[in-house]
């Protein structure tokens, strides 16, 4: 005899004979049922919807929550607004200046409404660039502080020419120093934290079309909680006897990563590691303005030269 858990329910076809078919009973949250055109659509010419968009994303959020908290203070590590604007524009314009940049100078600094010219007094560009390099290192900061990013070292075993060893405990080590991350669980809390997390599917689900009654109907799978793999963990996971009447959730954690160019001149480079969550659609997840990159860690690049 089959249980309520092995009976699949199904929703009704939409316009494009296309129906939803979830394990045992409907979710008791679809995000779904809130998302309009704003949410998977990006461009100038559309006219965004009326009302706030609680599920839009703050740029830094990735970085973790602690920036999320300054508010008053939001120029730093620097000591005034001023400084803060004098420095941004600094750093995001082209090292060759142009008019445009003249042009921006103008508008974004020495006209802006909280622009201070006693701020400026005793103004030293070095100091202020020591300044921002050494924010991470000061605990009084409060710059990420609290969002435990962590340094470590990773040691690389090196093959070494015409040598053997017996162990490989006895082949030298490369100390690559630098690494800079966050746990992986503390991310991920984090993530079901924020608003963002509306837009996540709790309940995976399978995708059918069904365009012609007399036929079998077709599985189509778009997205990760659609895929069977994820049915298969959310039923393992609803299956363990965990002690409590608390809903089961699977979190997909999908990890990219790519090198990117730090500065203008040069090969300054880093490796960043992202974390995305598939509970969330790809149509929203690579929306850029979503801005649903997690950043997991930092790894340096490493250059060894080895004299003969």
């Amino acid at each position: 005899m089959e249980s309520d858990e092995d009976v699949w329910v199904h929703t009704d076809q939409d316009t494009f004979s296309v129906f939803r078919s979830y394990l045992g009973a409907f979710p008791s949250y679809d995000p779904e049922n809130t998302t309009t055109f704003d949410n998977v659509c990006d461009s100038r010419t559309f006219q965004p919807a009326d009302g706030p968009n609680e599920h839009k994303r703050p740029w830094y959020a990735g970085f973790g929550t602690a920036i999320d908290g300054i508010n008053c203070t939001f120029f730093t590590p620097f000591l005034n607004v001023t400084t803060f604007h004098l420095m941004s524009w600094f750093y995001n314009t082209s090292s060759g200046k142009s008019i445009v940049n003249l042009d921006r100078l103008v508008q974004e600094v020495i006209l802006a409404e909280d622009f201070e010219r006693d701020d400026l007094r005793g103004f030293s560009a070095s100091q202020e660039a020591k300044r921002m390099d050494q924010a991470g290192e000061d605990p009084n900061s409060g710059l990420f502080s609290s969002d435990k990013w962590r340094e470590a070292s990773v040691k690389i075993k090196l093959p070494v020419e015409k040598e053997k060893f017996v162990l490989e405990a006895d082949t030298p080590e490369f100390d690559v120093k630098g690494l800079y991350y966050r746990k992986p669980l503390e991310v991920l809390k984090l993530a079901y934290e924020e608003n963002s997390s509306r837009t996540f599917h709790t309940t995976p689900f399978k995708v059918f079309w069904h365009p012609d009654e007399h036929e079998f109907p077709e599985c189509i799978i778009t997205e990760v909680y659609t895929a069977d793999t994820m049915l298969q963990e959310h039923q393992q996971i609803k299956a363990q006897p965990w002690g409590c009447n608390l809903e089961t959730v699977v979190a997909a954690i999908m990890l990219w990563s790519d090198s990117t160019h730090l500065a203008s001149f040069g090969h300054a480079a880093l490796w960043p590691i992202y974390l995305f969550i598939g509970n969330q659609s790809k149509y929203l997840r690579n929306k850029p303005l979503k801005f649903a990159a997690h950043h997991l860690a930092y790894i340096p690049k490493v250059s060894l030269y080895v004299e003969s």
